[in-house]
């Protein structure tokens, strides 16, 4: 089947912003690969935070990213898969002929690496990241609305895991996802915060607690390690799994603590790369030793009292550290420096337990 026949034969539409083909013609492509019986995968890629930029940069520096990675996504697929804009920060693809998992995975690294951490020349301060989900014909489904709806769910599942990366629809992994409202994000996010509260004070020592804590978080978080810093050692760690690093290692408090927010008391960075050219080429050195890709602290403190840090790391991608993230992580600190002023505990006599 010669592609030249579905494209000869109708009225090609381009959106007018980005000049790809409008989402129409994607689907009607797709539709077009499934009648005639051949494999192909559908790929959603969406721009990742992109509210962010609309509202701190303005609708015409917005267009202006949206135009920079359609044109990033249509150089990355050139030759092997037709690229579409969808609506909004989001683009369509459909790729003729790459279905079987570790073939669509190999794609999929060769062009993340392309799309993904874009920095847009004209607006130096932006750094794009993109979340794709993909699902296979006839692997995953045999009509478009089924292909649809689990390219849609692996998308989710990446925003969810926390963006910045790509995510294969697999049944025995995702078939059960759902799509939470507003109202469900927020009620989950009350329930979360409730958890931290439970478990380091429910538990027979904040030691326990922190332990059965730092577990909780790493699953619902997906963090590859989560620990408390003090300023002489590392304390609870909690290792993901899949992490790269297995052995996470103390990191030097005079080099984080310049970086302190005075205002939030904590310190993140989406990109420990981009520490070189903030001059702390020394900071980089530990991450990098570690295979530290991003990394979040939180003072352990109460009354202008400094115990330590909690402190996250990614290895296995980068990480953009979402504010509902980042909120738990503060009132998990934020909890243990209270209970530990009024237990007039330090963090070294929990070592002791």
């Amino acid at each position: 089947m010669r592609d030249d026949d579905f494209f000869r034969n109708r009225q090609l539409r381009y959106d007018y912003l980005t000049h790809l083909y409008e989402r129409e013609i994607i689907s009607d492509y797709a539709k077009y690969l499934i009648s005639a019986n051949e494999p192909f995968t559908l790929a959603l890629i969406d721009i990742d935070n992109f509210k962010n930029v609309n509202d701190g940069y303005g609708h015409t520096v917005g267009d202006d990213v949206i135009c920079y990675v359609a044109n990033k996504i249509k150089e990355a697929f050139e030759g092997i898969g037709v690229v579409g804009r969808f609506g909004g920060d989001e683009f369509i693809i459909a790729v003729k002929g790459i279905v079987e998992y570790n073939e669509v995975w190999e794609m999929c690294r060769k062009v993340f690496k392309k799309i993904d951490g874009i920095e847009i020349p004209e607006h130096p301060s932006l750094y794009i990241t993109v979340t794709l989900g993909l699902s296979r014909f006839p692997n995953d489904g045999k009509y478009y609305d089924e292909l649809f709806s689990m390219a849609d769910k692996a998308l989710y599942r990446g925003k969810i895991k926390g963006r910045s990366c790509f995510i294969i629809y697999l049944e025995e992994k995702h078939k059960n996802i759902q799509f939470h409202s507003g109202l469900d994000t927020a009620v989950n996010s009350m329930q979360m915060h409730a958890s931290i509260f439970k478990l380091l004070t429910k538990a027979s020592s904040l030691a326990d607690g922190i332990r059965s804590l730092f577990k909780f978080l790493g699953t619902s978080l997906m963090l590859d390690n989560v620990c408390i810093q003090s300023k002489k050692q590392i304390m609870f760690s909690e290792v993901y799994y899949l992490s790269r690093t297995k052995e996470f290692k103390y990191i030097p408090v005079e080099l984080i603590e310049p970086n302190i927010s005075s205002a939030m008391g904590i310190f993140y960075v989406n990109e420990c790369k981009q520490l070189n050219s903030l001059n702390q080429s020394d900071l980089l050195r530990y991450f990098d030793e570690q295979g530290i890709l991003s990394t979040f602290y939180a003072e352990i403190s109460y009354q202008g009292v400094v115990y330590g840090y909690l402190r996250s790391d990614a290895t296995a991608c980068s990480k953009i550290w979402q504010y509902q993230d980042m909120d738990l992580l503060i009132t998990a600190a934020s909890t243990i420096g209270i209970i530990l002023h009024y237990q007039n505990l330090t963090l070294d006599d929990l070592v002791k337990e």
